[in-house]
């Protein structure tokens, strides 16, 4: 398979990778800080009969922040991918290697 060349993102979209970025670490930290909640933080499981569920929304909260996390990664490269495809469309030039001059 041959090297690919991938263009350095514009400015608009070197922001908008960093925005994701940071919105994805804050995911992932809020991901982490669910997870990391300990069930006695909220009482005695003897006295609460909702506590069970707690800790299944506690994992069920922490599983959906770290696919948001991973979605956001995704639709900004998806979203950055399709914005080279058209800019390569709107280019005249045919995609590979241009002829020699001397043919």
């Amino acid at each position: 398979m041959p090297p690919r060349v991938m263009l350095p993102p514009t400015d608009a979209d070197a922001r908008r990778i960093k925005r994701s970025r940071v919105v994805s670490y804050a995911l992932v930290v809020l991901a982490a800080i669910v997870f990391s909640m300990r069930p006695e933080l909220f009482g005695d499981p003897q006295s609460q009969p909702a506590h069970a569920l707690l800790h299944v929304w506690r994992i069920v909260v922490g599983i959906v922040l770290g696919v948001a996390a991973l979605g956001v990664q995704v639709a900004v490269g998806v979203q950055w991918r399709n914005g080279l495809r058209r800019a390569a469309e709107h280019d005249d030039v045919p995609p590979g290697n241009r002829p020699a001059p001397d043919r």
